[in-house]
């Protein structure tokens, strides 16, 4: 009996040095980001409950991210796991908190496709101030570094309002030219970034440094 006892000992903390510290770490490593250059930032936003992968357990970090996915991303990240709303897919209820809160207009719900670049920024631009509460920075004349900077009036206030903020806090990059490339669409890599700059101010990058990039591209 006493063998059978400590047996039963040894072999629980056999079990207790081999299993993982955090329940979920095996759920949170994807085997396809080993080696990605994104992999923290994927892990960071699977710790918050932000994502969960794919059904086939990988993350695909080079496919494209869609508007509900990017939406829920924020979403889980700050409210945890929201149940379809109304009889809804997957996406419903998560969507339908943003509608609440602030970040997305109704216009967003008729898009289930990829996101583009100036739509990510406006949702984060919104997410700083109603989710995070961030003061708005004062100065976005930055941005006229970028190419494609609007040409009419109306759409620099709007493109100041939303893209501006987004790169003076440090969240978002331009592309080579430099341009800011607003219809292009993001990676689930680069949107995982993007995301987890906005929720950790020490993640960004000085715009001080990040204007000198741009300006050498």
């Amino acid at each position: 009996m006493k063998k059978t006892v400590i047996f039963a000992l040894a072999l629980a903390a056999i079990l207790l040095m081999i299993a993982p510290a955090d329940g979920l770490a095996a759920e949170k490593d994807f085997p396809d980001i080993q080696v990605h250059w994104a992999r923290e930032y994927v892990l960071a936003l699977a710790e918050k409950g932000g994502i969960s992968g794919m059904p086939d357990g990988k993350f695909h970090p080079e496919d494209t991210v869609t508007l509900p996915q990017f939406v829920k991303i924020i979403i889980g990240c700050e409210y945890g796991d929201i149940a379809p709303f109304d009889g809804g897919d997957w996406a419903s209820g998560y969507l339908q908190k943003a509608l609440e809160v602030g970040i997305i207009d109704y216009m967003d719900l008729s898009n289930a496709g990829a996101i583009s670049r100036y739509d990510a920024a406006r949702i984060v631009a919104a997410s700083l101030i109603y989710i995070y509460e961030e003061e708005e920075a004062s100065d976005t004349t930055a941005v006229e570094i970028f190419e494609d900077y609007p040409s009419c009036k109306s759409c620099r206030s709007e493109f100041d309002m939303t893209v501006g903020q987004c790169y003076m806090k440090g969240i978002i990059t331009g592309k080579p030219g430099p341009i800011f490339d607003g219809e292009g669409n993001l990676t689930r890599a680069e949107a995982s970034i993007m995301i987890m700059k906005m929720i950790d101010p020490a993640l960004r990058t000085p715009v001080e440094e990040r204007r000198e990039q741009d300006a050498e591209s």
